[in-house]
């Protein structure tokens, strides 16, 4: 019989979140595997991370979780501290002697043959240590792209198996994109009258849908506070929090969840609930159940309340007993078509331009047709779709709605301060890709005067008051400040599903490495 290959040390130089299904395929790859989460948090008032009095790491923990090993958080961790987690400066490495954060983090990962992270980079010292010691088999990153974060050529030659973990995120990223062009909707052209069109319907389901699921409204209200999520996390701020699961549930720790793939009863034969049932099923993949007619006496009519997630009525149609029967039931897991208000505003016809049409482009065109959209795009290469392929500076001309999904770190400058004064009054302008590809300081302006709409997810740098080009305050929160717009941080890739696929995808890289 084969015998089967098995890690015997993996160390996480960042706070990977691992549900209690990815632990049990984490142990099965590890020999005698016992998970040890390092407890350090960030103490705000002295700066400075901290450990409990009597912690040390046990001597038999071979799954080892670290908060995230940036060069900041090394800078905030005592000498003392660094001893009692045996990650001191050690003056007999040969090539670290000066570098007291690569020696440390050579401490941390000596030994592994598996070494997992995030955004803690693998310096070349540390990593010319790791092929002397030939211990290591894999590093493997938990994000979607890792080239600069190491040598990968230099791992490469030393047979070092390196990866990371792509296309994780492209339902979740290009629902969020149609998130924020709703609530745009909702801050700009929201009126006091109930809905009378098909589409302001459709509109106003979504922005239900959006709020009970994606809850980007809460990521929001973070951001204009400021307080980052994410920056804490990626600083490793959040271990205790996302670290294990064991007196919290997942909807507790991850309450983010995608529209994709859940269930919308739709009650009613009027035509105008036709756009919305397409726009759900087709755009959104949301399986849809539509009832012409029911019996509300019958268990066929109980199964389906409670076999749907959400409900959509109209409570002119139906009768008061199943107008009643269905609030109480579902209560706010109900939308009743009498509820929802006008826009002034249309999607059926609307210009979507998408500035790089990859995984994440493709899959925002597909919602935008579903819309109703004409979809155009401006991208390096034109592509076999069928969307329209146009130059840039044409696509911000005469788009409605502009979708920024270039690749990170790719396309710094592309829409210039003359590439925005391009696009037209009123537009709708989205990125959720990269804030160096934008002029800050003139889509302000333009987000200021009302001319522009925009919501976005990314930035240059840190979403404080002074990136925003806002004034000089680099720690300024943004408050209230452009209340019309929607202003997020790095909530496009946080879903429970997202999370799952993406972990999922890291032991699979590991799993490769064992065959």
């Amino acid at each position: 019989m084969k015998t089967v290959q098995k890690f015997k040390k993996v160390v996480a130089l960042d706070t990977i979140i691992f549900y209690p299904e990815h632990e049990a395929v984490l142990k099965q790859l590890v020999e005698k595997p016992k998970i040890e989460r390092v407890p350090m948090t960030y103490d705000e008032a002295s700066k400075q991370w901290v450990v409990p009095e009597s912690y040390e790491i046990p001597t038999d923990a071979n799954i080892i979780i670290w908060p995230s090993s940036l060069p900041e958080s090394f800078e905030g961790i005592t000498p003392e501290l660094h001893e009692r987690l045996k990650t001191a400066q050690c003056w007999t490495e040969a090539g670290l002697r000066e570098d007291v954060s690569a020696q440390c983090l050579y401490n941390r990962v000596k030994g592994a043959d598996c070494v997992l992270t995030c955004w803690t980079n693998i310096p070349g010292t540390v990593l010319d240590k790791l092929v002397e010691d030939g211990q290591t088999k894999a590093i493997i990153t938990w994000t979607h792209e890792f080239e600069h974060r190491l040598d990968v050529e230099k791992t490469r030659k030393a047979r070092i198996y390196t990866n990371c973990v792509q296309d994780y995120g492209t339902d979740a990223v290009s629902e969020l994109e149609f998130d924020g062009l709703v609530k745009l909707i909702e801050r700009t052209k929201k009126t006091d009258k109930k809905a009378e069109t098909d589409e302001d319907i459709a509109i106003g389901v979504l922005s239900s849908l959006f709020t009970r699921y994606r809850k980007s409204h809460l990521n929001e209200r973070s951001t204009r506070r400021g307080k980052f999520s994410h920056q804490f996390h990626k600083l490793g701020r959040s271990q205790e929090h996302y670290g294990g699961f064991n007196d919290k549930t997942l909807d507790e720790i991850l309450p983010e969840q995608l529209l994709e793939g859940k269930r919308v009863g739709i009650l009613g034969e009027q035509t105008s609930l036709d756009y919305l049932e397409s726009v759900l099923a087709e755009g959104f993949k949301i399986k849809v159940d539509r009832v012409v007619t029911i019996d509300e006496s019958s268990a066929e009519f109980y199964k389906y309340l409670a076999t749907h997630e959400t409900i959509v009525y109209d409570s002119n149609k139906v009768s008061e007993t199943v107008k009643r029967k269905i609030q109480l039931i579902k209560k706010d897991k109900a939308i009743d078509v009498q509820s929802l208000s006008h826009y002034d505003e249309t999607l059926r016809g609307k210009k979507l331009g998408i500035v790089g049409l990859g995984r994440i482009g493709g899959r925002v065109a597909q919602i935008g047709a579903a819309l109703g959209m004409k979809v155009q795009y401006a991208g390096p290469t034109k592509k076999a779709v069928d969307y329209e392929y146009i130059e840039l500076d044409t696509l911000l001309e005469t788009s409605d709605i502009v979708s920024v999904n270039v690749k990170a770190h790719k396309a710094e400058g592309l829409i210039s301060a003359e590439r925005i004064g391009l696009m037209r009054a009123g537009t709708y302008f989205i990125n959720t890709s990269d804030g160096n590809a934008v002029d800050q300081m003139a889509l302000t302006q333009r987000m200021l005067d009302g001319t522009v709409h925009a919501a976005l997810d990314v930035y240059q740098g840190l979403p404080t008051t002074k990136t925003l080009r806002l004034d000089d305050d680099p720690r300024g929160k943004v408050g209230s400040k452009l209340s019309k717009h929607v202003l997020w941080y790095r909530a496009g890739w946080k879903t429970q599903e997202s999370i799952r696929v993406k972990t999922y995808k890291l032991l699979g890289h590991m799993m490769e490495v064992l065959e």
